[in-house]
């Protein structure tokens, strides 16, 4: 990456005035495709056209107020690195502060409410784990792991993590920690999880949750509607309720002539020249997500017709090989869905107010907390106040899944996926050790809770060639967008990678003159390489020579005693202030205040 190609403001693509777009999907990967059409390729607003099949923008970055309390089926995992995001946020003005953006939200608000938990799991029913800071592991799981980081993605296709592991590694604190936070699951695929070793440490500090970034409200508040707001300022058209389901392409399926969807009952098609784009999203991890409450069961839909923009990645995929191979994530179901809940707690405070007496931290700022012992593999963390702009004083809210929903639970002898909404919470109370306040806080609290099919189906096992690149061979004005796109380098689950693919796809289709932000190179970071090596090992302190016999190459290759007076003298991680030209110590951030060095 060239830096100063990144700042750089690129000239206007020659006749892009005369060029349309269409962006099919108005979640985060659209929004932003439009956003980077509009102020890096200078594409007027009034050309671009966002479809979406449901009556609001936003895709899984949800959240809103029903009849009876909110809903969001979803949290999102923020982090310093996310930089494509940051990009975004940096152009998009404060809903609140003038003469402020998105991204100077963030920043402040993470300054005064930074994430640090020190009760990260819980056992025997109210207690936190005293135990989950130690990363010490036998050689063997090292080794393993080792293994999958220097393993090429073609030498892990289509594996999964169980391959290279026996059961007990799933029961380290590395793993429950790792997998609680991320929805990994034993039989997932080996490539993405080697992406996420790679990507992100998890290993500094980790535990704590520190590095986490979170917004001033839900996702959908803080940063959908900003820059919805911004789009339509600008003169963006947005059309609902429009169901895209395939498209028609040239001979060599390399150009699209036209859109075809159903709209009111009625067959609609939408003619494409060869200079128009079109950017497909292509599915949501959300498709087809059913809702429960109180007293109902979130049930599990398996339409396999109408899926959403899953429906028109399948219908291109038969058309060529170079579309990938949806099947691979979309066709075993009850591997790859989850339930979350989210509850309103309305006047009656002792709830959360045990909960954070428990955790030591206030609502907001102690994150997910992870019940070891829970057959359905639960985590539940409570938000700050407010999590809405418009939350009354005293509404409380918090979210939570669990990620083996199918099996039965520990107090209410049911399958996670069977049970309503009070016998979730029924559940989580017991965990949480306040039974006693069982009917108190059932009468106080609206449960809303979500089934989503696919919560986890872009982790299925895979080898390159089953998701379709950004910009498919030979395409010349189709794009693919969001969690099902191959992209170099970067992990799916993320709002990065969405953001990344509206950032890659327009910039190659219209060829940009300027580079794409590089995803964060940590894993050629030797700080990151020799704390993983401490940790995981039970080594405190620095690492000196005499240590080096005891390691095998696998742990620490090819280091000298020059290396290591250069890793034990220096800081030991850097953070970027975000949008910032400037880095900091780590134990000095404004995004990690709390966050001494490494002992």
């Amino acid at each position: 990456m060239n830096i100063y190609k990144t700042m750089y403001h690129p000239h206007k693509p020659a006749g892009i005035d005369d060029r349309k777009a269409n962006i099919i999907g108005g979640g985060i990967a659209g929004l932003a495709t439009a956003a980077f059409l509009i102020d890096d390729a200078k594409m007027p607003a009034r050309n671009i056209t966002i479809y979406e099949k449901k009556p609001v923008m936003g895709g899984s970055m949800d959240g809103t107020k029903g009849n009876k309390g909110y809903l969001c089926r979803a949290e999102r995992e923020l982090e310093p690195y996310m930089e494509c995001l940051w990009y975004l946020c940096s152009k998009i003005p404060s809903l609140e502060n003038e003469g402020r953006t998105v991204l100077d939200d963030v920043v402040d608000f993470n300054r005064d409410e930074p994430i640090h938990t020190e009760a990260r799991v819980i056992v025997n029913q109210g207690e936190i784990d005293g135990q989950y800071h130690n990363y010490k592991m036998p050689q063997r799981y090292v080794t393993a792991m080792a293994k999958i980081v220097s393993s090429t993605e073609e030498e892990l296709a289509d594996k999964r993590i169980d391959e290279f592991f026996d059961k007990d590694f799933f029961k380290t604190n590395f793993w429950t920690c790792f997998h609680s936070q991320l929805a990994f699951k034993h039989y997932h695929s080996a490539i993405e999880c080697r992406r996420y070793w790679q990507r992100f440490t998890f290993i500094n500090r980790h535990e704590y949750l520190e590095g986490f970034i979170h917004t001033k409200y839900n996702e959908y508040d803080a940063i959908i509607l900003p820059i919805e707001r911004w789009l339509i300022d600008h003169g963006v058209h947005f059309v609902n309720n429009f169901s895209v389901y395939d498209l028609t392409l040239d001979t060599k399926n390399d150009t699209v002539q036209a859109i075809l969807a159903h709209q009111n009952g009625q067959d609609v098609t939408i003619p494409v020249s060869n200079k128009d784009l079109v950017f497909v999203t292509s599915g949501s991890i959300s498709e087809n997500s059913c809702f429960g409450d109180n007293n109902t069961v979130a049930k599990t839909n398996t339409d396999t017709e109408d899926m959403g923009t899953f429906t028109i990645w399948k219908n291109l995929a038969k058309k060529d090989d170079k579309f990938g191979h949806p099947d691979k994530f979309l066709g075993q179901i009850d591997k790859t869905k989850w339930i979350s809940f989210f509850p309103t707690v309305k006047g009656y405070p002792e709830f959360f107010r045990r909960i954070e007496e428990l955790s030591g931290s206030k609502a907001g700022t102690g994150g997910l907390m992870t019940f070891k012992d829970s057959n359905w593999d639960m985590s539940f963390e409570i938000h700050h106040k407010p999590f809405f702009p418009y939350q009354a004083d005293d509404e409380e809210v918090g979210w939570g899944y669990g990620l083996y929903g199918e099996n039965v639970g520990n107090y209410i002898k049911k399958r996670m996926w069977d049970c309503t909404g009070d016998e979730i919470m029924t559940e989580l109370l017991y965990h949480l050790g306040m039974l006693d306040i069982k009917d108190e806080v059932l009468k106080h609290t609206y449960m809303s809770t979500a089934m989503m099919p696919y919560a986890t189906s872009q982790f299925m096992p895979r080898k390159l060639g089953d998701r379709p690149k950004v910009v498919p061979d030979g395409c010349t004005n189709l794009a693919f967008l969001g969690q099902f796109v191959e992209v170099d380098d970067d992990v799916v689950f993320t709002v990065e990678t969405s953001v990344r693919t509206g950032l890659e796809s327009v910039y190659e289709l219209l060829d940009v003159d300027k580079d794409v932000l590089e995803v964060n190179p940590s894993r050629y970071d030797i700080r990151y390489l020799l704390e993983r090596v401490k940790r995981f090992n039970g080594i405190k302190g620095k690492i000196t020579p005499d240590m080096l016999p005891q390691l095998t190459p696998d742990q620490l290759p090819a280091v000298t005693q020059e290396l290591l007076h250069y890793v034990n003298n220096i800081p030991p991680y850097y953070t970027m202030y975000l949008g910032r030209d400037k880095t900091v110590p780590y134990k000095e951030s404004i995004l990690h205040p709390k966050a001494p060095h490494s002992k």
